[in-house]
């Protein structure tokens, strides 16, 4: 699985680099249009999302596979008390913790701790706010037509 993943980040770099060139031969600055750009930004969120996820995946039932493959193929006698229950605290742990990752990462929810908890160093704009702030200064710079 881990081989997959890693060549999928190769693919997905290769394919990245070839935009780019292209974007040189073309003269412009970058290949994708600003709508492009903004479902870019939201598609990155959601991978780093779905990595921390595998990673705290990986992270915490390593031990507990450790724990259980000892205790099937190997030396019971190492497996103490305290040496299974880690494992599956840590199980416990992980399972806690993805909702709050999953909660960190949603932009209302950031923009709603940015003003509760201001000391935690959240920078977030307020999603509603930023829509709006951008048809004011659209509607501003955009002159009336003359008829």
């Amino acid at each position: 699985m881990i081989k997959y993943l890693i060549h999928r980040l190769f693919k997905v770099r290769l394919h990245e680099r070839m935009l780019q060139e292209q974007a040189k031969k073309m003269n412009v600055k970058s290949l994708a249009s600003n709508k492009e750009d903004a479902s870019r930004s939201v598609e990155i969120r959601i991978a780093k999302v779905a990595f921390t996820i595998f990673f705290l995946f990986v992270c915490g039932w390593t031990p507990y596979a450790f724990v259980a493959m000892t205790g099937a193929y190997g030396d019971r006698s190492i497996l103490t008390p305290v040496a299974t229950m880690i494992p599956a605290v840590c199980c416990k742990i992980v399972s806690c913790i993805d909702p709050w990752v999953y909660a960190i990462n949603h932009p209302r929810y950031r923009a709603e701790l940015q003003k509760r908890v201001p000391w935690l160093g959240v920078r977030e704009a307020d999603p509603d706010s930023a829509s709006t702030a951008t048809s004011v200064v659209t509607a501003q710079t955009n002159p009336p037509a003359e008829a």
